[in-house]
């Protein structure tokens, strides 16, 4: 977890350490959701297009959806103590940033139910990946 802290990085572990699994956080998916961001941002190209799988299925989505990722990023961030959260939040701004940037809007989100009360990065252009 490449700009964080010590101590934030414990926070983390401990964070995804103390959840049952079944409430969307298990140990190493923060670690995770940061390498597929930072690795969808590694791409070249100027407007980048995240992938959603036809499955849907949270497992394969934070594997190559960096809007999946970045749920897990938001659920990480409301389970830390402040000094930790602040760490990550930082963290985080500047990927939103660099997301925002080089991804589209989709100007038809607003008509796919799951989009109009999602975060933003769920309401950019993807690219439809048939792997099942």
């Amino acid at each position: 977890m490449d700009g964080l802290s010590g101590p934030a990085i414990a926070a983390v572990l401990r964070a995804e350490a103390s959840r049952p699994p079944d409430e969307g956080l298990s140990p190493g998916d923060t670690a995770a959701a940061l390498r597929c961001i930072r690795w969808f941002l590694a791409r070249p190209g100027r407007y980048l297009y995240p992938e959603k799988t036809v499955c849907g299925c949270t497992d394969c989505e934070r594997g190559s959806n960096p809007a999946a990722a970045r749920d897990v990023l938001t659920l990480t961030l409301s389970r830390l103590p402040r000094h930790a959260r602040r760490e990550l939040a930082a963290l985080v701004t500047g990927l939103d940033e660099q997301l925002g940037r080089r991804t589209l809007p989709d100007p038809f989100a607003h008509r796919q139910p799951w989009h109009r009360a999602g975060p933003w990065w769920h309401a950019r252009i993807h690219h439809e990946s048939h792997h099942l």
